[in-house]
């Protein structure tokens, strides 16, 4: 992007973002809400990570998406066994080619509430929600797929500002200035709680049900931005 002097955010806050543990470090500075969180070998023995850590938590690999290896644990037998399971998947070639995020397991505390996703743009660091799902599913696990998205979000405008303000304050954090980003959050009677953030754009069928202006894609928006051309609305 920068050699084509095309609008885009900077590589090391795009690493950040990909990398859980450094997302994660660098919302904590900023103190952006969050779950708490460790990260540990992939090789350490389970057992004693077990009694580490306090209960409910969620395992996760560092480098993977889509839920991939993401596991809710109670205690300590149920937190092995999904050691195991992540320890496996870790392993395999595709992800050791992943870099020195694949040696490492991250666990964080479990933030009940319900989950949203925020689909938006940063223009110059200024975030411009595109769309908020709703999750109507329960996510309290122990796995997390994903199987309905609504939007419009039906909760209060209130809480949408709230959720739309800690993920700007998240992306500052991590650095990113330019082009899409997704975010997980979740909501309780204490606010909105930053799960993930990607420099990335949603994908798949939820991706087709988003236009803008006169007919635009996600997508056109997003490339639009990027070559700095007009964009009617948002």
């Amino acid at each position: 992007a920068g050699r084509l002097g095309l609008r885009a955010n900077p590589v090391a806050a795009v690493e950040a973002a990909r990398n859980k543990l450094e997302g994660r470090e660098r919302l904590a500075t900023a103190g952006v809400p969050q779950p708490p969180f460790a990260a540990f070998a992939v090789d350490d023995d389970p057992r004693s990570v077990a009694r580490r850590v306090r209960y409910p938590c969620v395992l996760k690999p560092l480098v993977l998406s889509a839920s991939r290896g993401v596991i809710r644990a109670d205690d300590a037998t149920q937190l092995t066994a999904a050691w195991a399971r992540i320890a496996a998947i870790v392993r395999t070639p595709e992800v050791q080619a992943l870099g020195a995020g694949a040696r490492q397991i991250l666990v964080e505390g479990f933030v009940p509430g319900v989950e949203v996703a925020l689909e938006g743009l940063l223009d110059a660091g200024r975030l411009h929600t595109l769309a908020l799902f709703d999750k109507p599913d329960p996510l309290d696990g122990p796995f997390f797929e994903e199987t309905i998205y609504v939007t419009p979000s039906r909760l209060p405008a209130a809480e949408q500002r709230a959720i739309a303000d800690c993920a700007a304050r998240a992306a500052c954090a991590l650095g990113l200035e330019d082009g899409p980003i997704h975010a997980e959050l979740r909501l309780n009677a204490a606010g909105p709680w930053l799960i993930e953030l990607a420099a990335r754009s949603i994908g798949g069928l939820c991706a087709r049900t988003l236009t803008f202006g006169t007919g635009m894609s996600l997508e056109e928006i997003i490339l639009r931005h990027a070559l700095a051309l007009p964009i009617a609305s948002l």
